[in-house]
């Protein structure tokens, strides 16, 4: 199956009826939140990619194990906590 038939097959998956609550777990939002909390955590790049799940449909991982395809967005760290030294 490429690349294209996979990607309307996921979008094809009804989503199933969700609590208000599911909803905001489930959501690019919290996701994102998510994403960014544990790349400050670690002190590394993550992303957020589609599962193609809909009780799950973004998950949080390094952004060096995520599939281009699936990648929704991307929390990228940087380092300035040491002052340039001139």
């Amino acid at each position: 199956m490429n690349e294209q038939k996979a990607s309307a097959a996921m979008s094809e998956v009804p989503a199933p009826n969700r609590s208000p609550k599911r909803g905001r777990l489930c959501s690019i939002e919290n996701a994102n939140r998510v994403a960014t909390r544990v790349a400050e955590h670690i002190a590394t790049d993550t992303a957020v990619v589609k599962t193609g799940n809909p009780l799950q449909p973004f998950r949080v991982v390094l952004a060096s194990k995520a599939t281009p395809g699936r990648t929704v967005s991307r929390v990228v760290t940087c380092n300035d906590d040491d002052p340039e030294v001139q």
